[in-house]
Formats: structure tokens, sequence, C-alpha cells
């Protein structure tokens, strides 16, 4: 037959593992160096990719410096877009 007694200690046991193998345990506050890397990270990599696609476009299309202009414009934009984005789902937290 089955051993009631058993079976419960089985499933205190696995709620205790569950509990403390949860990823909001293993989450821990970020810290300052690391969130304002995180922030200049983004910010720059999205400057970095618009410059490139303006250079390429300026060569490509013979516009010398409105492609540089335009596209690091846009990758300004995206870059503080994706800072804001970052700050929501820490808000969130």
């Amino acid at each position: 037959m089955v051993d009631y007694d058993k079976l419960q200690k089985l499933k205190e046991r696995i709620d205790s593992a569950e509990t403390t193998n949860s990823p909001h345990s293993k989450q821990k506050k970020q810290s300052g160096a690391g969130f304002g890397f995180k922030i200049s990270t983004e910010i720059i990599a999205a400057l970095v990719v618009g410059v490139g696609i303006g250079l390429i476009v300026d060569k490509y299309l013979g516009t010398k410096p409105f492609g540089l202009i335009i596209f690091f414009i846009f990758g300004a934009i995206a870059g503080f877009l994706n800072v804001y984005r970052v700050m929501r789902r820490i808000e969130k937290q």
C-alpha cells in the first residue's frame, strides 16, 4: 500500500527545493557601476550602428554628410529608447 507519511515528506522536500531554486531568489540587486555600464553600452552601441549605417549609405549613394547625420540621429534616438525600456523594466521590478 501507499505510505502517506513518506509522500508528505517528499512533497515538503519538493516544495522546499522549488522555493530555494526559484528565479526570484537568484536575482540580486544590480550595483550602480553595473547599471551605469549597461546604460552607457546601450547608448554607445546604438550610436556606433547608426554611424556605421550612415557611412555605408554615404559611400554607396554619394550623399557625403547627410547619411551620416541622419543615421547618427536615428542611432541616438534608438539608444535613448533602449535606455527608456531598461528603466521601465527596472521600475517594474
